[in-house]
């Protein structure tokens, strides 16, 4: 972590100083679960806690700091052992400490946002930069308004690329992410549904993602994607909008006079096998990730590693250090032989389109079974998106689907629509049963897709499965 001192925290915050025991700290803690050892804690209050009532905690693990926005007469006895520093908001202090530390860096910073993406962009751009730089990126989906100050504050020393995933659920988060990061580079993966019940619209979201362009400072590097009609709308407008920009890049897997352009030569369960040029330079690469919708995740790691000035011929040999993780198109091998594609991290209608495509087009011998969990967080559109989505599943070849979640009876409506007569379990909760039936039905040759919103923890049905080399998260 960064080192701190007690000059620049004042500076940067305009704080108070209530006591003074050290003057420098080994990073910033926000976690009193954690070894906090010579650190400055900052008191957080979220919505269900506040980090001003672990203070002794924070002290008794070892922090050396400590930034409040309260103050209670208790605290007093903290005098002589650690630094105090109280200023209006504590949130609004971790951002100041992260905009006044990434003003000193020498990395080069990158904004990743997206409706569907972002973290697996973030980590193939990981991957294939850090094959000629040194990179810092956070780990997970680390990308709101204190995700990313953290982000910032955790570089080690030397950092040569710096990583931001910035997410958002309303406009103008973006906005105060760039004011905070002041990104060199930054990128919209793809414009889609994800959060369509805060904006009401695609038109909606894609004015929210283009905050990332519209707040970024004048010179930085604009990349753009193509193939998603709002971000070539944004990418049309860039040119004249962004005189000062130090480079507009594009990516694309249909217009060859894009700055990447990848397309797909074939696809399996295990790779994709890509070709095209990078800047000019032809190129072929087996990537080891499943699905069609990867190819972009690859083209922005291209992208971000050319904005790095990595040369075409490093990018293309570091294409397949790409990999995806945890709960991400993770491909799981159990021990009676059959293979689940596991995606229960995220689950947005656009995602659950692509995903369902790309198993159509994969041969096995054996049976294709769907596992599907609610998507979360679409507001009234619920309702609708959950009968498209089992009108696409019905369609798609499965010989068994299950389905859990309050939008059941919306689901099955959609699958009954299209003629989907086969095998159709379904529930409004998630029940053992349902797990316990999927183990019994999988057997050697078959393929599962189990994929859904994280909060409805499908790795469950994994596990019931005897996976080999699956971790619960």
């Amino acid at each position: 972590m960064k080192k701190l001192n007690l000059a620049d925290i004042l500076i940067a915050t305009h704080g108070k100083v209530l006591s003074t025991a050290d003057k420098e700290f080994r990073g910033i803690g926000t976690d009193t679960r954690l070894d906090l050892t010579g650190q400055f804690f900052i008191a957080l209050k979220g919505d269900a806690y506040d980090a001003h009532d672990f203070l002794t905690e924070a002290v008794r693990k070892g922090a050396s700091g400590l930034l409040v926005h309260q103050w209670d007469d208790k605290w007093k006895a903290f005098d002589r052992q650690v630094t105090i520093v109280q200023v209006q908001d504590t949130l609004q202090g971790l951002q100041d400490i992260a905009h006044f530390e990434r003003e000193k860096t020498a990395a080069v910073v990158v904004g990743i946002t997206g409706s569907n993406g972002k973290t697996t962009s973030k980590e193939f751009s990981a991957a294939v930069t850090a094959t000629q730089r040194t990179v810092h990126f956070s780990k997970g989906s680390f990308n709101n308004h204190w995700g990313v100050p953290l982000t910032l504050l955790s570089e080690p020393e030397g950092t040569e690329v710096l990583l931001a995933e910035m997410g958002m659920n309303h406009a103008g988060e973006l906005t105060r992410l760039c004011e905070i990061a002041d990104p060199d580079v930054v990128v919209v993966t793809t414009v889609g549904r994800a959060h369509i019940e805060h904006f009401g619209s695609i038109e909606k979201i894609a004015e929210a993602k283009n905050e990332i362009y519209e707040g970024s400072r004048p010179d930085a590097i604009r990349i753009y994607n193509l193939d998603n009609p709002a971000c070539l709308k944004m990418a049309k407008q860039a040119s004249s909008k962004f005189p000062k920009a130090e480079k507009i890049l594009t990516f694309s897997s249909e217009q060859s006079s894009a700055d990447i352009y990848l397309k797909l030569k074939a696809v399996t369960m295990g790779a994709l096998v890509i070709e095209g040029h990078i800047a000019g330079v032809q190129g072929e690469a087996s990537v080891p990730v499943f699905g069609s919708h990867n190819l972009t995740n690859v083209m922005v790691a291209a992208s971000i590693a050319l904005a790095c000035r990595m040369t075409p011929e490093q990018i293309w040999q570091a294409l397949p250090k790409c990999q995806t993780n945890w709960g991400r198109n993770q491909l799981v091998k159990t021990k009676k032989g059959s293979e689940i594609l596991f995606d229960g991290y995220n689950a947005n209608p656009d995602s659950m389109a692509a995903l369902i495509e790309n198993l159509k087009l994969i041969q096995t011998p054996g049976k294709k079974v769907g596992v599907f969990g609610e998507m979360l967080e679409l507001g009234e559109h619920a309702s609708e998106e959950h009968h498209e989505l089992g009108r696409q599943v019905g369609a798609a070849g499965f010989d068994y689907v299950y389905f859990f979640g309050s939008h059941a009876p919306d689901f099955e409506a959609g699958a009954r629509s299209v003629g989907f007569s086969k095998n159709l379990m379904i529930s409004n909760d998630y029940q053992d049963s349902l797990a316990t039936e999927l183990a019994r039905v999988l057997s050697t040759g078959d393929i599962a897709l189990v994929k859904g919103s994280r909060g409805m923890k499908l790795e469950r049905f994994v596990l019931a499965c005897d996976p080999i080399d699956f971790a619960k998260k």
